[in-house]
């Protein structure tokens, strides 16, 4: 929406750790954090009240934005599965928007995942089955989020999910920008979070010859080849614009290559700023860092996007094009 005054602001990634949120709240100092909660951080009540204490003495201006992002595992140790409506899985919900609503968080997030093995046949009736069976779970947290009064959100998914694990796993959902569409249109307010490296792989992975991958690969990459998305960034951001909240940024190459650092990889992420500058509320730097307690990937994240965001019209009031669009 070139032509508002609104710009998106930079926000960097962080587990709650001592280590991590010193290295984070160091100069320069972003916009905000978002916060991945392990199961650990939110086992406990009395610890989830404490690190929240923490993160509110931490704030350094009223407007430092919170975004808290749920956790892989699940209360029960098992991976988090967005089709499996147990209580397990509810109270993880509850405890993570609780968590935002004591630090004042703007939103949360989760993935759009159902979590299977490689071998798993993937296929157009799995899909449909699993985002059906996944209605109640979503609908559960969307009115959990908007209780704690925070705005939900689900994150799209690569078509190999490492789960930060060494084995590789498949979701029959989240991969393509129709299933974010979809849980977005059966609950008017969900907010979207579309990971640009995510997306990426798996445009990648549209256009690959199943022959030329890995053969414990090559049915996954067969199966992609049968859907009928386009294998276009541009065309994949039009089907969730209308409900995108925040950006994961980050680079990615091949079918694997995830959270590459921001000028090494397949992607024109300066491009995709200025793109989206405008559309999103957060950009989140979302670089694999070789030490987590040190975001070095991430502090050249943030200048380049901050960089390419001030090339954006309309965010002074004498820009012409927000005399324009304000007169």
């Amino acid at each position: 929406m070139p032509g508002t005054a609104r710009t998106a602001k930079v926000l960097l990634k962080a587990r709650p750790t001592p280590a991590q949120l010193a290295d984070r709240f160091s100069e320069p100092v972003p916009s905000g954090l978002e916060l991945y909660l392990d199961a650990e951080d939110i086992r406990d009540r009395a610890q989830m009240e404490l690190l929240a204490e923490r993160l509110i003495e931490l704030r350094p201006s009223p407007d430092f934005v919170y975004v808290v992002e749920g956790p892989l595992r699940s209360m029960d140790g098992e991976f988090f599965d967005l089709s499996v409506n147990s209580s397990s899985n509810r109270e993880c919900l509850r405890r993570i928007s609780t968590m935002a609503e004591l630090i004042g968080a703007e939103a949360v997030l989760i993935h759009a995942i159902t979590p299977m093995k490689l071998e798993t046949p993937l296929g157009e009736a799995l899909r449909q089955e699993k985002l059906e069976a996944s209605l109640p779970l979503v609908e559960y947290y969307f009115d959990t989020a908007g209780e704690c009064g925070v705005v939900p959100l689900l994150e799209n998914i690569p078509p190999v999910a490492r789960q930060r694990q060494q084995s590789y796993m498949v979701t029959p959902i989240g991969m393509s920008a129709a299933d974010l569409s979809y849980f977005a249109r059966c609950f008017p307010g969900l907010g979207v979070t579309v990971d640009l490296s995510h997306a990426q792989l798996f445009l990648n992975g549209l256009r690959m010859d199943p022959a030329s991958v890995d053969p414990e690969l090559a049915p996954l990459v067969r199966y992609l080849s049968t859907l009928d998305d386009s294998p276009c960034m541009e065309e994949y951001l039009k089907v969730v614009e209308k409900f995108l909240f925040e950006v994961h940024v980050s680079n990615a190459r091949g079918l694997l290559e995830e959270g590459l650092p921001y000028g090494d990889g397949d992607l024109d992420l300066d491009a995709l700023a200025v793109r989206l500058g405008h559309v999103a509320s957060y950009l989140v730097t979302e670089t694999i860092e070789p030490d987590a307690d040190r975001g070095v990937r991430m502090r050249e994240a943030q200048q380049r996007l901050e960089a390419a965001l001030l090339t954006l019209p309309g965010d002074h009031p004498d820009d012409p094009a927000h005399q324009e669009d304000t007169a």
